[in-house]
């Protein structure tokens, strides 16, 4: 069960990372990238693919790695300001609530042209 509460220190990966890989290679990046363990159960690291489709969440609690994916059906979920300096971004619980909650924000629509009509 994914426990989740204001208790915890929330980050966003902000690098490219292949979200195919699996639970131990987003650990690998935590390590390498962020310099923090991944088995640190008071931590969440959250991975949003390039694209803004995808959200993977890792947390480490009571001996098991839980890593779970949240994907709209359509929209992406909105983009949050990175400071360029790090490689992480620690938020807060209410950020990350509203990040996973209140995703879409546009829609995956192809639009070649449009034609306004007074």
């Amino acid at each position: 069960m994914l426990g989740l509460s204001a208790n915890l220190n929330y980050y966003l990966f902000n690098g490219n990372v292949d979200l195919r890989k699996g639970i131990f290679r987003l650990c690998e990046s935590i390590r390498e990238e962020m310099s923090l363990d991944p088995s640190d159960a008071s931590n969440v690291y959250m991975f949003m693919s390039r694209n803004r489709k995808v959200v993977k969440i890792l947390h480490y609690e009571r001996g098991f790695y839980v890593l779970y994916e949240k994907r709209p059906v359509m929209g992406r979920f909105k983009k949050p300001v990175f400071d360029e300096v790090s490689k992480c971004y620690r938020i807060q619980w209410s950020d990350m609530a509203y990040l996973t909650e209140s995703i879409v924000v546009d829609r995956c629509t192809s639009v070649r042209k449009i034609i306004l009509i007074h």
